[in-house]
């Protein structure tokens, strides 16, 4: 019985994930097969910066107001509103920040905005996924993924089909209706408590949150990001975005199993928070192994998918501008490197749940210096599809550090719960 309702609760929170990655899949795809690799190269840098501010707001706002649950939300309200206020500033700073990064890397005017909105908007809805996560809502959060997959389509289609904007304008413009259309579904509960004003006594709450949680959360998705995509900025910086748009069109293999990851993970973190704070740790174990079930089944369905891709139909992704012999070794670096995450993250996401972000950071800060170094040193000596291989070391290093501070708090839990 327990096995079957985590099967249907991951199917819930699995069904929007899945319709975000058909539709990022389909975006990109768009992007590798009607356009240039410097083209597309340069649409791999502006969406992966933009999933940066995913992470951010998941490590400003999101991963503090699930943390809250391990209190079972007891004093959190005033909390909460202190998250929603800053995370409704720092949503304007981004938007008018990627605006000019859009304007920097040559977009069309029109298309550089519908990027800063984008982004902007995408912290507010990732903190409106975990707020639906954390007050036990998850299928406004799996209504919002759908509305944000089918209107970031049809917008595609639309403006496509019908001659409205150009292939590139047509994209950025897409993911802005589907980024703000996305909000909707968490209905006036959410919007009541989302727009607030930063008030000083707003700040001065989340200086507490930022001191306790949020800081070291922050820090440690700065070094994640530095250590998962080091090789866009730095192969960008060092060989133009031509030389990126292998390392993407293979990664894109990948893109179905990284976003059920990141959002079982999202359900994952309130849950074990929860039974921390009973201190069941009995279904902790049960339920950390079960997660890691899945991720590896995922893995591997989509191994099979992508060798299959690769070997028996690859112009059925890859146009005539690449060479099907690299594609298939980034994508077997990249494998290997998702294994090592599938393999940390039950770990990862029990720290988060218990507010251990300063360990979390501690061993993705490693990750990262062992990863930028790693790719700077490839990039002088070898060409840049072998910076994916040297960065199977950092997340190995991150591997052990994270599995070794998740058995430190087990010990010290059970033992709290014990003495």
């Amino acid at each position: 019985m327990y096995y079957l309702l985590k099967i249907r609760r991951y199917a819930l929170a699995g069904i929007g994930p899945v319709a975000l990655a058909g539709t990022h899949f389909a975006l990109s795809f768009v992007m590798l097969r009607l356009h240039t690799p410097a083209a597309f190269g340069t649409f791999t840098f502006l969406f992966v910066a933009a999933q940066f501010t995913v992470a951010l707001s998941s490590a400003l706002f999101g991963a503090p107001l699930q943390s809250f649950a391990s209190t079972r939300m007891s004093g959190a309200d005033g909390r909460g509103a202190a998250v929603f206020a800053v995370a409704n500033a720092l949503a304007m700073v981004v938007a008018m920040s990627f605006l000019v990064l859009g304007l920097a890397m040559e977009l069309p005017g029109a298309a550089a905005a519908c990027y800063g909105v984008y982004t902007g908007s995408m912290i507010v809805r990732w903190l409106g996924r975990a707020w639906c996560y954390a007050a036990d809502r998850p299928g406004r959060a799996a209504s919002s993924d759908i509305v944000y997959a089918g209107i970031t389509l049809a917008c595609l289609a639309a403006a496509t089909t019908g001659d409205l904007l150009s292939a590139d304008s047509a994209i950025y413009a897409a993911l802005s209706a589907g980024a703000l259309t996305s909000l909707l579904p968490f209905g006036k509960e959410y919007f009541a408590l989302a727009w607030r004003r930063p008030t000083r006594r707003l700040w001065e709450t989340y200086r507490t949150i930022w001191q306790d949680h949020s800081r070291w959360s922050l820090l440690g998705v700065t070094a994640t990001e530095l250590a998962a995509n080091a090789h866009v900025y730095l192969v960008t910086l060092f060989a133009g975005t031509s030389a990126v748009a292998p390392l993407a069109a293979a990664a894109l293999l990948l893109r179905p199993m990284n976003v059920v990851q990141n959002a079982l993970s999202e359900y994952e973190r309130a849950q074990m928070a929860g039974l921390l704070a009973d201190q069941a740790f009995a279904d902790l174990q049960r339920s950390r192994r079960f997660f890691l079930a899945v991720l590896l089944l995922a893995w591997c369905a989509t191994g099979v998918i992508a060798w299959t891709i690769l070997h028996v139909s690859p112009e059925i992704v890859l146009s005539g501008h690449y060479d099907v012999t690299t594609i298939r070794w980034a994508a077997f670096g990249w494998f290997v490197i998702a294994l090592l995450i599938v393999l940390q993250m039950p770990s990862s996401v029990m720290l988060q749940a218990a507010g251990r972000f300063r360990a979390l950071a501690k061993a993705t800060l490693f990750s990262s210096a062992t990863n930028v170094a790693g790719v700077v040193i490839v990039l002088m000596i070898a060409a840049p599809i072998w910076t994916v291989g040297v960065m199977v070391i950092g997340w190995g290093v991150e591997l052990v550090l994270v599995r070794r501070a998740a058995r430190r708090l087990l010990i010290e839990e059970i033992g709290v719960a014990t003495g």
